[in-house]
Order: C-alpha cells, then sequence, then structure tokens
C-alpha cells in the first residue's frame, strides 16, 4: 500500500500555509484540534499555541498580540514583519556581527530597522513607537519563530544577548 503524500492547507486565522496533520498553525498558534489542555490549568482547555515556546495555553496564560498567540512569558516579544526580536543594538559593526553568527549557526537571521542606511558607518538614534512602548533601538535582528528559543542560547554562549 503506498503512502499518500501529507496534504497541504491554509491555516483558517492567517492563511498560512499548513500540513494536514497539524494540529497547529506554525505561523499564528491556532490550533486545528481539541483535547489539548494548559500546561499550567490542566483542567482548562487549551486556546493557542505559543508560536515561541510551541506549547499550548488556556486564556489566562496566553494571549493574541496582532492576531499571533503567544504565552504570557514571550507576549512581550517585539516583533516585525512576523518575527521576533532577538538582537538590537545602534551599532551597526555588532549588529552585522550577530546577524552572521547566526547565519553560521543554521538559524535564519533577518536585519530589520525602519531608520538604519545601509550605506552609513553609523545608525541615527531616532526611537520609534512599537506596539505602545517605544524602542531606542535602531537595528534589531529577527528570526523566525521557531527559532527564537534557539537562537537565543547561541546568542547567550557567545555573551553577546545581554548587549
Amino acid at each position: 500500500m503506498s503512502e499518500q503524500p501529507n496534504t497541504t492547507l491554509k491555516c483558517g486565522q492567517c492563511s498560512n500555509a499548513v500540513k494536514e496533520s497539524d494540529d497547529h498553525c506554525h505561523n499564528c498558534g491556532a490550533m486545528f484540534k481539541e483535547g489539548f489542555v494548559c500546561i499550567h490549568h490542566r483542567s482548562r482547555a487549551a486556546v493557542g499555541v505559543c508560536v515561541i515556546c510551541k506549547r499550548p495555553f488556556c486564556d489566562e496564560c496566553g494571549s493574541d498580540v496582532m492576531n499571533v498567540f503567544f504565552c504570557s512569558y514571550h507576549s512581550n516579544y517585539e516583533f516585525h514583519e512576523g518575527m521576533p526580536r532577538v538582537f538590537g543594538h545602534t551599532d551597526n559593526v555588532l549588529v552585522q556581527h550577530v546577524t552572521q553568527c547566526l547565519q553560521q549557526a543554521g538559524f535564519h537571521p533577518f536585519l530589520f530597522s525602519r531608520w538604519f542606511s545601509p550605506s552609513a558607518d553609523f545608525a541615527r538614534w531616532i526611537p520609534f513607537r512599537t506596539y505602545g512602548r517605544t524602542r531606542a533601538v535602531d537595528l534589531k535582528v529577527l528570526v523566525p519563530f521557531s527559532e527564537v528559543i534557539d537562537a537565543e542560547k547561541t546568542l547567550r554562549s557567545l555573551s553577546l544577548f545581554s548587549l
């Protein structure tokens, strides 16, 4: 008996491509199957899967932020273009170094800045508003949700995470 290929569908919440066998959307955290319980409250049904830690949470332990589900621990991540920030600084050389280190470690970093010119050898210190919070960091290194935890471990091993 030949095995049929896994059919690709679209998530009803974010339209991201998902496999028929997926129990949740890896892009937005929407759940496709019932029966999952919150990892903190075993008597409560999970309403979503955190896109960073990939664990199910109830509505008390997690919530949607801009149509993406996060647990309460990861809900404070700043994100742009559908990717969370794992590093930020105003020093272009340092940010380029971090980006290269992450690439060499097998991650898929994206350098984001609203005010940075790649031809300049410095970043302008111009804060901008992001989801209600003011940030003074112009250069941001973003990674896909699925890479956040491991990318942060890599940065900590390079002693760059706390900068």
